[in-house]
Formats: C-alpha cells, structure tokens, sequence
C-alpha cells in the first residue's frame, strides 16, 4: 500500500491509538473498562442495554420490493413493514351480523411501524394498482373502524404478540384486521357513492355480486405512500 509523507503520521497515530472504553463479554456478565488518562474504571453492564445503544445506530432499507412484502425499514429502534394484499373478495364481519359480507376489496397497503417497547402503530389504505414506486397514490380503505389519517380502531380486538412483532410479515396483522368485526365507527368518507357509511357500500355490492370493487368509487387520501413514510413533504 502506498502511503505519502503526509498521511504517514495520522495513520501511525490511529494504529497506535489506545482505546477509551473497552467492553468484555464473559459467561457471567459484560464488563465496561472506561479510561480517562490514567484513571482506569471497570463496572457491570446490561446486555439488553448494550443491545439497545448497538442497535440504536443501525439503518436498513429494502426499497421497494417484489411480492406482497414491499418495504422494510430499521431506522435504530423504529421498524416499518408495509405489505400490499392484492383485490380480493373477502369475509367482512359487521357488528350484530351472524353471517360475514363476501365482497370484493380493492387492493389493500398495511403499514406497522414498531418502536421500543411502544404499542406498534398501524396505518390501513387502498391503492388501484400494485405500487411499482414510493409515489403510488393512497386512497381511504373502504372499511369501517379506520380513521381518515389511516389509522385502525381496534377497539377490543387482541394485537399480534411479541414474537410476530419480530418478524418481517404482517400475515396476522392481515387477520386480526380482517378477521374481527367492525363497528360503526369511522364509517363516513370512504365512498363516493355511499359518502356517510360505508357499510352500505359494502352490503350493496353483496348484493349485486360485484366481482371487483369499484376502484372509481374510492376517496383520495391526497398523499403518496413515500408521503406517509415521511420521505417527501406533504
């Protein structure tokens, strides 16, 4: 390797560098030795706390992906998932129904973001096609139970463990979501035809055994999917 006269003594210095905090993993526990001059300190630390700072500075990006799974995203402590679940009739459970709507959904993005130990944050929308970029147009999900900012009400409904947290799929996200009833909250804005509840459009289209939902039907979000990540300004 060659170096010059100038870059000879920085690198000779970094080489001889002697380290200010030195970590020592035994079968017992981690030890922290910290130097300052010639004060030498050494005490115990938490593995799950040195996990924790280790892990707070790693970033991870897939972009976009092929298949159902389109994102995933580490950002220190923070992790996203989206998934994208293609148009598809679907068991929907109304509140005080005995039998579930078999109607067609449109094409359906589901965003977890997970933090710490924080309760995961959801967010539910429609799409008209599969996304081929970031910039895919968000329209409202054409479900109860879900607030204008996306956002579901799961009201009782028992969330994912711990474990499937971990994970890199939302398939029991997609069940808990679709598998449990929905009430009748946040029911109005997601239809052109059917502006005040939703549920209507829904048993209308059971009853007229649509085959596909009516992408025309859908209300804008006025954001793109990179938008909602927070990638580009509103």
């Amino acid at each position: 390797m060659h170096t010059d006269a100038a870059n000879a003594i920085p690198l000779v210095s970094a080489l001889t560098e002697q380290p200010s905090l030195i970590l020592s993993f035994y079968s017992f526990g981690v030890l922290l030795r910290k130097q300052q001059g010639e004060l030498v300190t050494e005490f115990a630390v938490d593995p799950a706390q040195v996990a924790l700072a280790l892990a707070a500075k790693v970033t991870f990006d897939t972009g976009l992906l092929n298949g159902n799974t389109l994102l995933v995203r580490q950002d220190g402590m923070k992790k996203t998932l989206v998934e994208y679940r293609p148009p598809q009739k679907t068991g929907v459970f109304l509140d005080g129904a005995e039998m579930a709507l078999r109607v067609p959904l449109p094409g359906l993005l589901l965003i977890r973001v997970t933090a710490d130990d924080k309760a995961p944050q959801y967010g539910v929308f429609a799409v008209k096609r599969r996304p081929e970029t970031l910039d895919v147009p968000l329209f409202h999900a054409p479900l109860p139970n879900v607030f204008s900012s996306g956002t579901i009400c799961w009201g009782t409904v028992q969330r994912v463990s711990d474990t499937v947290l971990k994970g890199t799929t939302l398939t029991d996200d997609w069940t808990m979501l679709l598998g449990s009833p929905f009430g009748d909250h946040a029911c109005s804005g997601k239809s052109k035809s059917h502006p005040h509840d939703i549920r209507q459009k829904l048993i209308e289209l059971e009853k007229r055994a649509v085959r596909r939902y009516p992408t025309s039907d859908l209300i804008p979000v006025k954001k793109t999917l990179a938008q909602m990540l927070g990638d580009t300004q509103s």
